[in-house]
């Protein structure tokens, strides 16, 4: 749910610079590679395109994009071999300089989890296994943390419009600009204690359906709910002392809001980061409790 730039690099360049890499003796590959590419680049293409409506659950596995063909087991060993073997080692300087910079371009806040997590490798986002023609497209490699990229269904693929995965660099501006995750805050009897925030997802109304439903079925996959919640609580303490403190000075609820609350809000560095959603908690909790 956080927005990245799309890879600079051109799907065509990257596989040129792993057949550079390619030694004597594995001849057989370079030759399958070279005679597959101008398939490939157009699968690019049809990648892209559907990426950008949230379609790519359409798509078989192993088949290609621009007609349908079966992709051979051979095939699929061949790209996935090219990848492990000749794009992520750090002995392949020019690929690995590659797969560091797109690793590097979330900067350190996995965009699947919104910075829960910091990026430890690239994940593909249609895995490698199914859609081997996409083991080193650029455009299909995204910067994730390992609890998002090993526990969540990003191992598997979605097959209807509403499993769609938001994908961070294609994906509708509307994922990205628009909050539809927030939370209540559950006191436990006062402000003495830390009492609990519950996360849920609450898109706006015009929404269409399909995209309700994505973001719903995101929410799940990512088990954002109980992830966010334990970074909320984690931060609770200070953020409970600070308002009890104004309280006992007489400040009213709405200052209370906008010097203590708002602030973080405002400096949150996306719409629908944990922050924005426990802040949201809290001043509903204050408004509904102004006897406090």
């Amino acid at each position: 749910m956080k927005k990245l730039d799309k890879p600079k690099y051109d799907f065509g360049d990257v596989l040129d610079k792993c057949l550079a890499g390619i030694l004597r003796g594995n001849e057989n590959l370079k030759t399958t590679i070279l005679a597959d590419k101008d398939k490939i680049l157009l699968d690019g293409e049809c990648y892209e395109t559907e990426a950008q409506q949230g379609k790519l659950y359409a798509y078989q596995e192993m088949k290609r994009f621009h007609n349908l063909t079966k992709i051979s087991t051979q095939t699929k060993d061949h790209y996935i071999h090219l990848y492990e073997t000749y794009f992520v080692p750090e002995a392949k300087l020019e690929t690995r300089a590659i797969y560091d910079e797109i690793l590097n371009s979330a900067k350190e806040d996995c965009p699947f989890c919104g910075g829960l997590g910091t990026p430890k490798n690239l994940d593909h986002f249609l895995p490698k296994t199914k859609f081997p023609q996409f083991s080193v497209f650029p455009s299909n490699l995204i910067p994730a943390c390992l609890d998002c990229n090993l526990d969540s269904k990003k191992t598997s693929y979605a097959s209807t419009a509403e499993e769609q995965t938001l994908h961070p660099y294609f994906d509708k501006s509307i994922f990205f600009q628009e909050q539809w995750i927030t939370a209540d805050y559950i006191a436990d009897t006062n402000l003495d204690e830390p009492g609990e925030f519950q996360y849920y997802v609450s898109a706006p109304s015009n929404w269409e359906d399909i995209d309700k439903a994505r973001v719903e079925n995101y929410f799940e996959d990512f088990k954002l709910a109980s992830r966010y919640a334990k970074q909320a609580t984690s931060s609770l303490k200070s953020k409970l002392r600070s308002i009890k403190r104004e309280l006992d000075k007489g400040v009213s609820i709405q200052e209370i809001i906008n010097d203590v609350i708002q602030p973080d809000i405002d400096d949150a560095p996306f719409v629908n980061y944990w922050e924005v959603g426990m802040s949201d908690g809290l001043i509903r909790y204050l408004r509904g409790n102004q006897a406090i």
